[in-house]
């Protein structure tokens, strides 16, 4: 750090206004192949590029843009009523791997896990103000499947001002909006909590029900009852058609609520008075077709330098056409998982269409680069999973490159991509039925890592959530401060947000550099009562790679690339 005392005493001595740099611009490349609409899937996506003489490019400030349409089955925009949202990160979700050359020599690659690693790295690197603001903008990186679902459906809300401390709610009693008076023998409403279906009955000498009750609880606002164990617990509504997708004028859908309270009442719920909740909102954006704006996770592309002139290529290889699609939308819990509509298919529940894709390079002038030898320092993530057999304390085992400098540990649903209420950019696992009613990776009690002759953490992890208790706050505080997360001035993610999102556990693993240890053990133990069966341990090896990059003549004649 420079004295306090050292002043400046040369004009070149002084920051410059650009840096040494002229003229930065975007160029626009697009890829080797059509990738519109259904050619999407057709195999590896590429996108090449070069630069020569005084032009430098720069990795970290290049991206990708795709423009997509989210329709209905039928090509209609989506409404509230379907329970459709983009998945978190949508872009990444769509590919499966990825991998990036310089003169045909591979750098940097993602073998598999795409969503996962670009979730993990998202969460590890961007502060909360990042993912709040540009990355819900570019890329829906918001944790509510709800608020991702407003924005694309044409009769969608937000409630206005949601940072505020207290929006403005307005409260109608039962009749109001069309119910009978509180009573015994009043119209009725009981609750199942596995499917999140509120039925709507006459009762005893009561009058007849409205005509709709969707029309009385409309998407988008609460139900709640005013009495009983669960009184002022609030369930959104997100649709007015049973779980099995038929329309009915008697029940409604409310997201699934874990509340053992509300649970312990749906025997109870014919005889309670009930009300409607509604918030001042305003519409979304409600849109069908929007851009996309992602770049990959690549350790190329975390290079903040530029690179001399060169021959690029970056290859992408995006999931099957079924695959892509399940994978595009997050439906909501409580309702049954969404079918896509395929080429020669019957009309579905939804459809996502590719308008475009392009990739934008950022190059700057810069001083011509001739005869030069340079390194590039890149942090590769690589993701590995395995099955969890059961609750016991047991250990699974994996192999990491001798370069390894962090690791993370991860659970999720292996469901994930294949049912859509089920992300693969959340690290969430689900009970057995296919609509999931509860959340299972909370439910981790022991945990340790060894790896290299070291256990983390130590002693061992011992977190619990279940029912009035969260004992998770230590693994998430260390998580941030490992990460760095916790010194950012932009904030980290709330824990309520690191839940919803699905927890990690992040671990910086400075060691001696003679050590050359490839052999990782997790250990973990799970509550009594948890199921597993769809549960796998996902383990993120974090590592240095070092590319030494040889330049002859203006243009890059040799590529090596080696473990740092």
């Amino acid at each position: 750090m420079a004295s306090i005392f050292e002043l400046k005493t040369n004009v070149q001595e002084l920051s410059s206004a650009n840096e040494g740099t002229s003229r930065m611009e975007y160029d626009q490349h697009p890829p080797t192949r059509d990738v519109v609409g259904n050619n999407f899937a057709n195999g590896a996506i590429h996108f090449r590029f070069q630069t020569s003489g005084q032009r430098w490019w720069l990795p970290s400030r290049s991206y990708l843009r795709m423009r997509c349409r989210l329709t209905d089955g039928a090509g209609t925009p989506l409404t509230l009523a379907g329970g459709v949202a983009p998945n978190m990160g949508l872009m990444s979700s769509l590919f499966q791997s990825g991998e990036f050359r310089i003169n045909d020599k591979v750098v940097s690659r993602v073998a598999d896990f795409m969503p996962q690693v670009d979730a993990l790295e998202t969460r590890l690197t961007k502060s909360k103000s990042w993912i709040d603001s540009v990355g819900e903008a570019t890329n829906f990186w918001g944790d509510s499947q709800s608020l991702r679902q407003a924005e694309v459906s044409s009769d969608g809300t937000v409630v206005k001002g949601e940072t505020a401390a207290a929006p403005t709610e307005t409260q109608a009693g039962r009749v109001a909006i069309g119910f009978d008076a509180a009573a015994i023998d009043s119209n009725i409403a009981s609750y199942v909590a596995a499917t999140g279906v509120i039925t709507f009955a006459i009762g005893i000498n009561a009058v007849a029900l409205p005509a709709d009750v969707r029309t009385a609880f409309p998407a988008g606002s609460f139900f709640t009852y005013l009495t009983g164990a669960a009184a002022g617990v609030r369930m959104k509504v997100i649709t007015g058609v049973n779980g099995a997708g038929a329309g009915s004028t008697t029940t409604i859908v409310v997201e699934p609520n874990w509340n053992a309270d509300v649970a312990a009442t749906a025997g109870a719920a014919l005889t309670l008075d009930f009300a409607r909740i509604t918030v001042n909102s305003i519409p979304s954006r409600r849109i069908n077709e929007f851009e996309l704006i992602w770049c990959p996770p690549l350790s190329l592309f975390k290079v903040g330098h530029a690179m001399p002139g060169g021959r690029y290529e970056l290859v992408l290889n995006p999931q099957t056409i079924t695959s892509y699609q399940k994978r595009a939308i997050e439906s909501a819990l409580g309702i049954a998982s969404k079918n896509p509509t395929l080429p020669g298919g019957a009309a579905q529940d939804f459809k996502l269409d590719v308008v475009d894709l392009y990739m934008y390079t950022a190059t700057v002038e810069g001083p011509r680069a001739d005869d030069i030898t340079y390194l590039l320092d890149l942090e590769q993530t690589r993701c590995q999973s395995e099955k969890i057999d059961n609750t016991s304390f047991a250990q699974k085992n994996f192999d990491v490159s001798p370069s390894t400098y962090a690791l993370t540990v991860a659970y999720q649903d292996l469901r994930a991509g294949e049912n859509t209420a089920l992300s693969v950019s959340k690290f969430k696992s689900y009970n057995a039925p296919v609509v999931p009613t509860t959340v299972e990776e909370l439910k981790l009690n022991r945990m340790f890592i060894n790896y290299a002759g070291q256990n983390l953490p130590a002693p061992d992890a011992d977190p619990s959530f279940v029912s009035g208790t969260d004992y998770t706050t230590q693994r998430y505080a260390e998580t941030q401060i490992y990460s760095g997360a916790y010194f950012d001035t932009g904030g980290a993610e709330s824990i309520s947000e690191w839940h919803e999102r699905g927890a990690y556990y992040y671990f910086s693993w400075p060691r001696d550099g003679t050590d050359r240890s490839t052999r990782v053990n997790v250990h973990q133990g799970f509550a009594n009562g948890t199921d597993v069966t769809n549960m796998r341990c996902l383990l993120f090896d974090h590592s240095k790679q070092v590319a030494r990059i040889r330049v002859q003549d203006g243009r890059v004649v040799d590529v090596q690339l080696e473990d740092a």
